[in-house]
């Protein structure tokens, strides 16, 4: 399979698309294709980031699922299989995705919001001005808080306990943040909660679940966080916070201001590194990180249940509120 033949095949069903605030341009062979990703799309509310495409063609004839993935990449280009019969081309510089795939997977509601469409934006993000930040976002009367840290923090264990405690849920683990005019803003996915095993000793739902193994090798609990937990989401927001997340043994909790230069060099370390041929995306890339670097941030370090860290969090943001807008 090449994306030359694909380009060359005629693609009858077309959609205008948008995904956390990108706009994406889709043809396809595939009705139920067209239709899945429809069901998908968000209203773009003049986001204005750079278009996309995608050009997929559904062969009827292949009877596979989707299988374990795999990745390979040379410079701009990135091939992602799921099984012999799904094959995904990234071309980053085009901001462009083909791929050939079965008629099972085209109609995989579940792939599509789970794993191809968060994993899309993670890799074409930075062409189209959608940087993918390793963070957690969270929304309370307008305003955004991104909360970072290293893997396994408990960043999603806290950003379930914070949407429980009055937050609306925007993401757990990765926000792709796009700058529109001189504002940021943080886009969500569909993607999953993804949680640790021990969650389930802070959340008694999770005993009606299994752990499964997550695309990253981990063993998680993947589940829709407002199904599962009936709480609000949203699909995006303005930051106005960021809080560096560090659990330690001792009990309590403590907020450390930190410098716009250690925030931006974290946030720089957590970024994958692009290819000399995305220059003009590494330069987007570096405007939109230096801006959340200026947002106002601390390092939180807590240890006890997420339930308290949550209170501590919610009496923080709750003052840091009040100094604003006073």
């Amino acid at each position: 399979m090449s994306s030359v033949s694909i380009d060359r095949t005629v693609l009858p069903y077309s959609r205008e698309l948008c995904f956390a605030g990108a706009l994406c341009t889709l043809g396809t062979n595939s009705r139920d294709l067209a239709d899945v990703l429809e069901l998908l799309s968000i209203p773009a509310n003049g986001f204005g980031l750079s278009q996309f495409d995608m050009r997929i063609v559904v062969d009827e004839s292949l009877p596979q699922a989707a299988g374990r993935p795999h990745f390979r990449g040379l410079r701009h280009m990135v091939v992602a299989s799921f099984g012999s019969s799904n094959v995904f081309i990234f071309d980053v510089l085009r901001r462009k995705l083909s791929a050939s795939i079965s008629g099972v997977v085209a109609r995989d509601y579940q792939f599509w919001k789970e794993k191809l469409i968060p994993m899309t934006l993670g890799i074409l993000g930075a062409a189209i001005g959608l940087v993918p930040m390793h963070c957690a976002c969270l929304e309370s009367e307008g305003d955004g808080l991104l909360i970072a840290g290293a893997s396994g923090a408990g960043k999603s264990t806290l950003s379930v306990a914070l949407s429980q405690g009055g937050f609306n849920y925007v993401s757990d683990d990765w926000t792709y943040l796009s700058q529109r005019d001189e504002r940021l803003v943080a886009h969500g996915t569909s993607a999953p909660v993804k949680l640790l095993p021990d969650a389930v000793n802070h959340f008694r739902t999770l005993k009606n679940f299994s752990v499964q193994t997550s695309m990253n090798g981990e063993l998680a609990y993947e589940v829709d966080i407002a199904e599962t937990f009936g709480v609000r989401t949203e699909l995006g927001c303005e930051p106005r916070w960021l809080v560096f997340l560090e659990r330690t043994s001792r009990p309590g909790g403590d907020f450390t201001p930190m410098s716009p230069a250690a925030a931006q060099t974290y946030l720089n370390s957590s970024v994958e590194r692009l290819p000399a041929q995305l220059s003009e995306a590494a330069a987007t890339r570096e405007r939109i990180i230096e801006k959340v670097s200026q947002l106002p941030s601390w390092r939180f370090s807590y240890g006890g249940t997420p339930k308290y860290g949550t209170e501590k969090l919610r009496e923080f943001i709750a003052f840091r509120r009040r100094e604003v807008y006073a």
